[in-house]
């Protein structure tokens, strides 16, 4: 405990007090005030400021010796072939831990926040929707990791994430779901807040259950069409198969989206901050009904929650006797394809494919950027039957 003491050359008073390093030899310090209190106060100070820089330099020694000490274990475990994945990474912590003992680091929460923030103003709004749920599911796996320093991640942390992200998901949208946090992950390596994306070690799902969507026959569309239990129905039905918009696009409409014959507005996959606009011409036997109409042009559907909207087209489907489900392929399983309202926009796709209209001109009526995405909406099954019957009679 530090003490206070006068001599006959000085005024002020002096402290003495003991830095802890173990050594008996006290140190002794002018408090260059005469005030006895204030000295009491000052010479406390001095011990306590003594004690914390014995104990940062008795720390700073002995990080070199943790560190080799935890190397030469982790050498000692890899040759008696005890080193797992698991252990090396717990290792790797430990000297992470060592040299900087006072760095908490940046949690993946405030940095995936901050990713979400930039992205919010570039992405579309669905699309955006996605990486945040894929955050708000990461987090809740990681529980109090979240918010510790991102560096302490470690590969089974993502495979757990990876488990939460599958489940009610087919293995295609839990690896899309994931692949959003590896690119997070991977921002943070590249910003050098961290040294390795542990996602990036972790497989990606099979695919193998994933569905196929596939479009209806001509004939199909006109039953389902006549199978409408009413016009709003009708001709939310008919727009979708001759325009190839999405559900949520076509319930969005509203009377002045119609112009000169033609659907303009932005797609819902669009980010906000994009010029492309669509501009889709009518056929007549739409037009007639759309034009004059104000305000949302399918009012009774668009209230429905969405997944409310899939049981009366499903009803509709078996109204008209057109299967949701078709084989394809036979096997062991066999290769099955799925119909839906989105199947309609598929329907779009194939027709004017059939019809010869080029790629270019197909992409743009669908809002398409990549090729690879709108060939998986072009079936060429008349196509294919129409080749096979060009060739010649042996």
């Amino acid at each position: 405990m530090a003490t206070i003491y006068k001599t006959s050359r000085s005024k002020f008073y002096f402290a003495r007090f003991s830095d802890g390093s173990g050594s008996c030899k006290r140190i002794s310090k002018s408090t260059k005030t005469e005030s006895k209190r204030e000295a009491k106060v000052i010479a406390g100070r001095f011990e306590a400021d003594a004690r914390r820089e014995v104990a940062k330099t008795k720390a700073d020694s002995e990080i070199p010796a943790m560190i080799r000490r935890t190397v030469e274990l982790a050498a000692l475990e890899l040759q008696q072939d005890r080193l797992t994945l698991q252990r090396a990474e717990e290792l790797i912590r430990l000297m992470h831990a060592a040299a900087s003992p006072q760095d908490t680091g940046t949690s993946f929460r405030r940095f995936a926040r901050a990713w979400l923030d930039v992205k919010e103003k570039s992405t579309a709004p669905m699309t955006w929707w996605g990486y945040n749920r894929a955050v708000k599911i990461t987090c809740s796996v990681l529980g109090p990791k979240a918010e510790g320093a991102m560096r302490h991640l470690t590969i089974c942390d993502l495979e757990q994430v990876q488990a939460a992200l599958s489940e009610g998901r087919r293995g295609k949208t839990a690896n899309l779901y994931f692949g959003e946090i590896r690119r997070i992950l991977e921002s943070a390596v590249a910003k050098e807040i961290i040294t390795r994306n542990p996602a990036s070690f972790v497989k990606a799902l099979s695919t193998a259950d994933s569905k196929k969507r596939v479009e209806f026959t001509i004939d199909e569309v006109r039953r389902i069409i006549a199978a409408a239990p009413d016009t709003e129905w009708r001709e939310l039905i008919k727009l979708a198969a001759l325009t190839g918009l999405r559900q949520g696009d076509l319930l969005s409409l509203t009377g002045d989206n119609i112009v000169s014959g033609r659907i303009q507005r932005l797609p819902s996959k669009t980010s906000n901050s994009s010029s492309e606009v669509l501009n889709i011409p009518l056929v007549p036997e739409t037009l007639e009904w759309l034009e004059g109409r104000a305000g949302y042009l399918f009012p009774k559907i668009r209230a429905l929650e969405q997944p409310r909207r899939d049981k009366p087209f499903k009803e509709i489907m078996q109204a008209a006797g057109v299967a949701d489900k078709v084989v394809l392929a036979a096997g062991d399983p066999p290769v099955v394809g799925v119909r839906s309202f989105h199947s309609l926009r598929h329907c779009a796709g194939t027709w004017m494919a059939e019809a010869g209209v080029p790629e270019d001109v197909r992409m743009k009526i669908l809002g398409h950027k990549s090729g690879k995405v709108h060939g998986g909406y072009v079936h060429h099954d008349e196509a294919l039957v129409r080749a096979i019957a060009a060739l010649p009679k042996l």
